[in-house]
């Protein structure tokens, strides 16, 4: 793999970590605009105007078809596991059931019996389509404190609807899983500064002391795990869909919120009050014990250097996608530097937080 690998940190070892680092490490084969819109045809009945999308480990195609209407077809790493996907699948329609209110993504039935598809290497290609939803990245819009309450009222409810569901690959290995933490030091090398790789090295350290012999006596269920500035779709003030749920996981319900609040952290004036109205918006559908709320800090850290860590080492592998793999670099470089230096007040705010 070109990077040491400790046994320390990881959540699981032996085959099912290393197809998780395979799926990161390798961008899935390309796949043409041609191909995508003869698959849509074949195996969903659709035509129309195909274009790509972005995508971290499927190749995304957005697909405007002559009816009016608006889809991604998402076709997947020749390297991921079925039970994974169906866990992604399975959210869904379980969340358009529990709540058909939530704006998340609609699954579509494909009118084959198997949509898998064969690439020119003879690999099978999972294929799934979703609907598109409509709405502007908040990642290009700023971080007002109105809209961080929306945030976290958003999240609130979805980990609310998510608190009674459960699959068989719900407890997957994932390296973008708080668990994972301290696997991140065979990824420090790569951040350029001195200064950069002391941070990290201590951030990681205040989450090994502070989180980690506490984390499996917190309250877990399946999470979103990636409500970042992408994946949160947004008006002026309030949140109007959330996209991307590939990395799905059974994890502490409070890693979800530190995971949004740590993007929050780097974006916008105001990281303080940010963070506070992220924290309140959530609660308001789902009380966070005294252990929940201690954690908080310490995980939004660890989330902080996973995110530069994975990025960097992805970056190295991948030179002709730096720019999309290190999209998130800026904010969280700005969001550590201020949360390292939040910390007194932030714990005092922990503190006055769980008393009221």
């Amino acid at each position: 793999m070109g990077v040491p690998v400790s046994s320390t940190g990881m959540e699981k070892t032996g085959t099912d970590f290393e197809t998780a680092l395979i799926l990161l490490e390798q961008p899935s084969r390309s796949i043409s605009v041609e191909d995508a819109t003869r698959i849509a045809h074949d195996m969903f009945g659709m035509t129309g105007v195909v274009s790509r999308l972005p995508g971290e480990r499927d190749r995304n195609f957005r697909l405007r078809t002559t009816q009016g209407g608006d889809y991604v077809l998402k076709i997947a790493h020749c390297a991921e596991q079925p039970e994974m996907l169906d866990l992604q699948d399975s959210v869904l329609r379980y969340l358009r059931a529990k709540d058909p209110t939530l704006a998340v993504p609609e699954l579509l039935a494909p009118s084959v019996p198997q949509a898998v598809w064969r690439d020119g290497a003879g690999e099978g290609r999972i294929v799934r389509m979703v609907t598109f939803l409509p709405g502007t990245p908040l990642g290009n819009r700023p971080a007002t404190v109105p809209l961080c309450t929306s945030i976290g009222g958003m999240l609130g409810r979805l980990d609310q609807a998510l608190a009674d569901f459960h699959h068989p690959a719900q407890s997957h290995a994932l390296l973008w899983n708080l668990r994972n933490a301290a696997y991140m030091r065979n990824f420090i090398r790569y951040f350029p500064t001195g200064a950069q790789r002391a941070l990290a090295s201590g951030v990681l350290a205040a989450f090994e002391q502070q989180v980690q012999p506490v984390m499996a006596t917190l309250p877990a269920q399946v999470i979103h795990n990636d409500f970042n500035v992408h994946n949160i779709l947004c008006s002026d003030q309030v949140i109007e869909g959330v996209i991307d749920f590939g990395d799905v996981i059974r994890a502490p319900r409070v890693q979800d919120l530190a995971i949004a609040a740590s993007y929050m952290m780097g974006s916008g004036t105001q990281p303080l009050e940010q963070f506070m109205a992220i924290l309140s918006g959530y609660c308001q559908t789902v009380a966070l014990t005294r252990a929940e709320l201690a954690c908080l800090p310490a995980m939004m850290g660890a989330r902080l250097v996973m995110s530069l860590g994975i990025s960097s080492w992805r970056a190295s592998r991948n030179p002709a996608d730096t720019e999309y793999i290190t999209r998130n670099q800026a904010i969280a470089w700005q969001g550590l530097s201020r949360l390292e230096a939040l910390q007194d007040t932030l714990r005092d705010r922990m503190l006055t937080f769980a008393a009221a």
